[in-house]
């Protein structure tokens, strides 16, 4: 049996006006007890997916399915339109200035890479830059017609995951993609010609020595994790090459970069429960590496080389964050360290980039990302009165530092995104305050003077304030009678931040209100809003969710009777546990690829978790509290004898972080307790052999799907 047979079957029931049944999934009862505790569990055969007992189901499943939708094929059409004229893919590469070249990345043909014909897609370019800094422009760049003296140095970028220029510029080290890890090439960039390929299955992090004489590199273990730091002298064998640094914790991993004035290497150990950093002098390339953190467990750190000082951003794992100043000989893990800001209540920084005449802050404040500008003093200290944030005016700007390579730079990239801005590439002069754009996402058909967004703050059962993200229409009233959705993930302290999307927009454009419910266990709030949503505090990521679905009825946004909720992996976990703590909240519910059997996933020895999986659910087996609590919430076993909302699941036979099977045991699950009519609230499931190939018609098929479920009429052209 192949995956091939569990496809759509192109809607051939209902093309022959039959009624398929929902499938009726057959009990093998299994005895659990674990911790004492005793469960009967009757769907765990789905778990062996080959199976043809189990190829039988799911074709049995996607032709209830076809049958059960046929009627929405004009919808799913439709849909699948819009979303496919406007997800087009966004280039906003705008030329980057460092060390007297403007780079480019350009399309390209990917021919001879001297005088290349630049016209399709992935190249890096460059042309020199002549004018002094004080009149400096960005250079407009066409598509295919290259500026004067711009020369192609990579040809095609396709394969290339890191690069790294020498300090001069005329050699280029790049790390091409290949099996068991990179394989590194440096050209010499004034004659085109490759001058050293001994280097390969290595990781994609790469630097020059200041003499240029030297590449550091990550190397690559068994297991693909970067456990060392290599030092290659250019022109000899990769085997006489000397390590500079092995991380022994399996559970690491290492990373390096050189400071932007050029003169250290700063290489970092990270892992979920501790970080360390070190410092190599690149004047001396062959000396050893100094620890200048020691090993922190359970406090997260950023350490910046800022010329003659060190900056360091520490993050607990309860509190807010603290970016100090120290001596750039700083030891015994920064114990010299100087406090210079501490985030309020509702702020995180997250990371620094240090330049010579300013500070670039990346914050979050009020659940958004932003910038904040600290400018150098003469001497290089810091002027903290002077402190200010970019500021756009919007309510829901979504603010990320963009390509800053310049230590001498007057000048900072970043990027600016929100539900109704295209994502733009914008610059703001650090001196004048002035601000230019560079580039921004081109929106053809789209006017965004239609919608509306908001930022909206739900309480949650235990008085938390919860930030809501909010797309509508400008002529949707608040009266109580619109449709609506909630999107939800809260997991593994991931930030689902505001940006255009073609998929919301059309939602929207058909009346609905779109809304994001940022939950504990996200990353919106700070690495303390992470915790308070994972282990044994995960039942306030539903009670959050929960509370954002009253907050939006309450306030006359969304009807109580048509609103929608959708998840993700995660998400799906997050949406099908909160239909199980408040059914009635909800109309319908849009799962894909749902964790929505977690204990049995982490009760199973031979499922491969990784650390950050562990360190977001907890070992059930091990730990008798964290079994109890996913016992409490795990959804395919908390179902209740009472109305639930409508379901759409799908899932797909490929999906690397979630098994098919989950979904298929919740449905099934579901079908056997609830008490809804399944005729006007159906439980379906769509599986596919690849989530990657179906994406698009599956993202059509669910909301087509959930649009009829809300009684969203359809939209005439």
């Amino acid at each position: 049996m192949t995956q091939d047979m569990i496809a759509p079957a192109a809607a051939a029931p209902h093309a022959l006006g039959r009624t398929v049944a929902a499938p009726l999934a057959t009990r093998h009862s299994e005895t659990r007890t674990v911790h004492g505790d005793t469960a009967v569990t009757s769907y765990g055969w789905m778990r062996d997916q080959h199976s043809p007992e189990t190829v039988a189901h799911l074709v049995a499943e996607n032709a209830y399915t076809d049958q059960r939708t046929a009627h929405l094929d004009g919808r799913r059409s439709t849909l699948l339109r819009a979303l496919t004229e406007t997800d087009r893919d966004v280039d906003l590469s705008a030329p980057v200035y460092s060390g007297g070249w403007w780079y480019i990345d350009r399309p390209t043909t990917g021919a001879d890479s001297r005088g290349a014909d630049l016209s399709s897609d992935a190249s890096l370019s460059r042309v020199r830059a002549t004018a002094a800094p004080e009149l400096r422009t960005v250079p407009v760049i066409r598509d295919g017609v290259p500026l004067e003296g711009e020369e192609v140095v990579i040809p095609d970028r396709q394969l290339v995951v890191g690069l790294a220029l020498s300090t001069g510029h005329d050699l280029l080290a790049r790390a091409d993609a290949s099996v068991g890890g990179c394989d590194i090439t440096v050209v010499d960039l004034s004659t085109g010609d490759v001058v050293d390929r001994a280097v390969q299955q290595a990781g994609p992090d790469l630097a020059f020595s200041r003499d240029s004489r030297w590449l550091f590199y990550t190397q690559l273990d068994d297991i693909g994790r970067r456990h060392q730091v290599r030092r290659h002298r250019l022109g000899t064998p990769a085997a006489a090459d000397e390590i500079v640094l092995t991380e022994s914790d399996h559970w690491a991993e290492l990373s390096m970069a050189r400071s932007r004035d050029t003169s250290t290497l700063l290489i970092s150990s990270v892992s979920t429960t501790a970080s360390e950093t070190w410092l190599l002098d690149l004047d001396d390339p062959t000396g050893a590496a100094r620890s200048v953190t020691g090993r922190h467990h359970g406090v997260h750190q950023v350490i910046e080389h800022a010329g003659d000082r060190l900056l360091a951003i520490r993050q607990g794992e309860v509190g807010g964050s603290v970016l100090s100043v120290a001596p750039l000989a700083g030891t015994d893990g920064l114990a010299d360290a100087t406090p210079l800001l501490t985030a309020a209540e509702g702020e995180q920084f997250d990371a620094v980039e240090a330049f010579e005449g300013f500070v670039a802050l990346q914050v979050r404040t009020g659940g958004l990302p932003g910038v904040w500008i600290l400018p150098r003093l003469t001497d290089g200290s810091f002027d903290i009165a002077a402190l200010r944030a970019v500021d756009h005016g919007g309510e829901l700007d979504a603010l990320h530092l963009d390509a800053n390579p310049s230590w001498s730079q007057r000048t900072l990239r970043y990027r600016l995104d929100s539900l109704r801005t295209p994502a733009t590439i914008a610059q703001l002069d650090v001196a004048t305050r002035e601000t230019e754009v560079l580039r921004r996402a081109a929106t053809p058909g789209i006017d965004l003077g239609r919608y509306l967004e908001r930022r909206l703050w739900a309480t949650s059962a235990d008085g938390t304030q919860v930030p809501i993200s909010l797309l509508a229409r400008h002529d949707v009233a608040t009266d109580g009678t619109a449709p609506g959705i909630l999107y939800g993930e809260g997991a593994f302290g991931t930030s689902n931040d505001p940006r255009l999307l073609p998929g919301a927009l059309a939602l929207a454009d058909r009346g609905l209100v779109v809304a994001v419910a940022h939950v504990r266990g996200g990353g919106e709030m700070g690495r303390d809003w992470h915790r308070r949503g994972r282990l044994l505090h995960k039942a306030n990521s539903f009670d959050d969710f929960v509370a954002c679905a009253e907050h939006l009825v309450s306030q006359g946004w969304v009807a109580q009777d048509r609103l929608g909720a959708l998840g993700q992996g995660s998400g799906g976990l997050l949406v099908a546990a909160s239909a199980n703590r408040a059914p009635d909240r909800f109309r319908a519910i849009v799962a894909g690829a749902p964790l929505v059997d977690p204990l049995e996933t982490l009760l199973d020895p031979e499922v491969m978790l990784t650390l950050e999986e562990w360190a977001e659910w907890g070992d059930p087996a091990g730990d008798e509290q964290i079994y109890r609590r996913l016992r409490s919430y795990s959804p395919a076993e908390n179902i209740r004898a009472t109305e639930y909302p409508a379901v759409f699941a799908w899932t797909s036979l490929d999906h690397q972080e979630v098994l098919a099977a989950e979904a298929a045991i919740w449905v099934a699950a579901l079908r056997a307790r609830v008490t809804s009519d399944p005729q006007e609230r159906p439980v379906l499931l769509r599986c596919v052999p690849t989530a990657a190939a179906d994406a698009s018609a599956l993202q059509a098929e669910s909301m087509a799907w959930l649009l009829d479920q809300l009684e969203v009429p359809e939209v005439s052209h």
